[in-house]
């Protein structure tokens, strides 16, 4: 009888991060992290780490923490996931950006760890997950997706595998743990405990002893708990459960690619609901399924969207343009998809939640501006090549940016008030 532990780690930050901060979480978690995985003989890991980070790393002269991670997965300690570049919200943008994201990530994996990096798990940012989403990652050719608990809309699979209607191998995260762990909700020795015992039938007082039977458990949060948002954390909760686990015959450390190996897959083919790794049932229930970055209760979310709607419609125009004639029309172009490809990574209507804490309007507007000059430089191009059809999207891009400016300056103001 054999607990099997897949544990994920998911680290990233958004284009935008400050210096001094980056190279802070660098110190206190990434590095830390790293090394303690290293010293551990049965470490195993999930990790994903979005390719914004890969290049943040290397532009901010912390190299040195990309030749630790490239040791430990060419040790089997760790395994890098697919996932999208800049973090976006994957059900939230259109098909072709999402497999755009996508792309840019897998270039990222094969230039740091070459032939070692296989497309074998993904995971989507936030675990914001949808069926147009499970279609893409299966097309891409990934053999599974990991998601929140709350994806699951069938029994709890422990002792089986569930699959998607096109052959994607499910995993889902178990919730209640996880954010445990997060919030220092639990020890090293109660988690140790309760995964030695999790999913165990009830005794049966006519039976002496317990019914043997594998299971499997999957736990997932941010990396940058460990160090970053609780010092030391590396070492006092994950050092200290795999030292114990080394004296536990009964539990096994696995990647989750490695699941299959041991659990058989389920017979029903199952459709995963729409959700994230934020989302409640109570969501599920108001049919919200992604409700810290599109609310329609949010002003600030809804004019946001309405400016990438916009901003879409603009890239649908410039993406047809021929930018072989004119070298001003492909500068302008490459600008604006510069901008656009990290103007849609999931921080800046993340933090425009105030009723849940989260709201900065800077660090919203800083997101917002991206995709500002993403439509700045996407109707220039269309203008340098003769084109007007793009006025009416601008126009609105405009219209939308001034009614969220004012949002911003409103919801503050009401917040300085309480």
């Amino acid at each position: 009888m054999t607990t099997y532990w897949a544990p994920l780690l998911h680290i990233y930050q958004p284009p935008t991060q400050e210096i001094g901060i980056l190279r802070r979480i660098d110190k206190e978690c990434y590095k830390p992290l790293f090394s303690m995985i290293e010293e551990c003989e049965n470490a195993k890991f999930c990790l994903n780490i979005n390719g914004v980070l890969v290049d943040m790393l290397y532009e901010f002269g912390l190299a040195d923490t990309m030749e630790l991670l490239k040791n430990l997965v060419s040790e089997n300690k760790i395994e890098i996931l697919g996932t999208g570049k800049f973090h976006p919200i994957l059900p939230l943008i259109p098909k072709k950006e999402a497999s755009h994201q996508i792309r840019m990530n897998e270039e990222i994996n094969r230039r740091e760890f070459g032939n070692i990096w296989e497309r074998k798990g993904f995971f989507p940012p936030e675990m914001a997950i949808s069926p147009s989403i499970i279609k893409i990652i299966r097309d891409f050719g990934y053999k599974w997706v990991v998601m929140s608990g709350i994806a699951c809309p069938e029994d709890w699979a422990y002792d089986k595998i569930y699959m998607s209607p096109n052959g994607l191998q499910l995993f889902f995260r178990d919730d209640i743990l996880s954010n445990k762990i997060s919030f220092k909700n639990i020890t090293a020795k109660e988690f140790v405990k309760t995964i030695k015992k999790i999913f165990l039938p009830k005794k049966d007082p006519k039976i002496k002893k317990d019914k043997e039977i594998d299971r499997y458990i999957i736990t997932a949060m941010d990396g940058e708990t460990f160090g970053y948002h609780i010092k030391k954390y590396e070492e006092k909760f994950l050092g200290r459960v795999l030292e114990l686990i080394n004296d536990e015959k009964s539990i096994r450390i696995v990647f989750i690619s490695e699941l299959a190996n041991f659990f058989p897959i389920a017979e029903k083919k199952i459709i995963p609901r729409e959700s994230s790794w934020s989302t409640t049932y109570k969501d599920i229930k108001a049919k919200v399924p992604y409700p810290l970055w599109k609310h329609p209760d949010n002003d600030v979310h809804k004019y946001y969207w309405k400016i990438l709607k916009s901003l879409n419609n603009l890239f649908d125009l410039v993406n047809n343009l021929d930018l072989t004639e004119n070298w001003e029309v492909e500068n302008y172009y490459n600008t604006a998809r510069y901008f656009y490809d990290r103007g849609i990574y999931s921080c800046p209507v993340w933090w425009a939640n105030p009723r849940n804490g989260s709201w900065s309007p800077n660090l919203i507007y800083k997101g917002v501006e991206l995709l500002i000059k993403a439509a700045l430089n996407a109707q220039l191009a269309l203008e340098n090549a003769g084109e007007e059809s793009g006025e009416g999207y601008f126009d609105s891009i405009s219209y939308y940016h001034g009614l969220l400016l004012m949002e911003l300056y409103i919801t503050t103001r009401k917040n300085l008030k309480k």
